[in-house]
This record gives C-alpha cells, structure tokens and sequence, in this order.
C-alpha cells in the first residue's frame, strides 16, 4: 500500500510540474499597455489610467508599456499602422532590470484619421498588440 501511494505521489508530482513549465512557454514580459494622448511612466499609473476607444489626430499619441521579468538591455520594436499600413518602427531597450516602463511616441506629423495599430515585438514574436481609432 505505501508503495502505491508513494508512486501516486511521484506522478501527481511529475503532473503539476508538466502543466507549470508548459504555462512558462506561454508568458509574456509585458504586464500592460495603453495608447493615449499622454504618456505614463510608472505601473500603478497604467492600470490606471483610462482605457480611450478613440484618440485625436492632432496630439501626439504614446503607448506606454510595463514590462516585467525582462532583463536590462533587453531590446523591443514597437510597429505603428494606420489602415494597415506601417508608419512608424521604434526600437527601444530596457534601462532597468526585471520591471520597467518603455514609452513608445508617435508624433501627430505622421497621423491620419483611421485605425491605429501598434505592435510590440522581441524579434519575431508579437508579445501586445492594441488597435484603437483616430479621428
């Protein structure tokens, strides 16, 4: 009997383990992220901060990005598109170890009305990807 709950034991182990490091291939560095007209550079702030369906072609536009678990002088590439098409391509670096702030600016130069796309990459992999409108 202690011999079948000591392998019962050893396979719910071996169990949890399995569906804990296939969780670890799905994570993300990033925590959060907002596109405004404003830019925030602390996390309690970009959970906070209202969460706009449209922004105004004659401001600025930033996305302020949390990203956590990611090392210092890691590099990320935010992709800027309007109606598909790719306006901007700004690459920035973590000057912090673990957590962060990066503040990614699209100056309103480059903006027209339409939808705004924004993706932030590491490499080839889309880690957030957020779309809102601009009027």
């Amino acid at each position: 009997m202690k011999k079948i709950s000591g392998i019962l034991l050893i396979l719910t182990i071996c169990t949890s383990l399995v569906f804990m490091l296939a969780g670890c291939g799905e994570s993300s560095p990033i925590a959060g992220g907002v596109i405004s007209n404003e830019q925030y550079t602390d996390q309690s702030t970009i959970d906070k901060a209202p969460k706009p369906t449209a922004l105004t072609k004659d401001k600025d536009i930033y996305a302020s990005v949390s990203f956590i678990e990611s090392p210092k002088g890691m590099k990320y590439t935010a992709k800027w598109l309007i109606n598909a098409k790719e306006i901007k391509t700004d690459e920035k670096k973590m000057t912090t170890d673990k957590r962060g702030i990066l503040v990614f600016p699209l100056e309103k130069d480059k903006l027209k009305g339409g939808s705004l796309k924004l993706q932030i990459t590491y490499k080839d992999n889309v880690l957030m990807e957020k779309e809102i409108l601009v009027k």
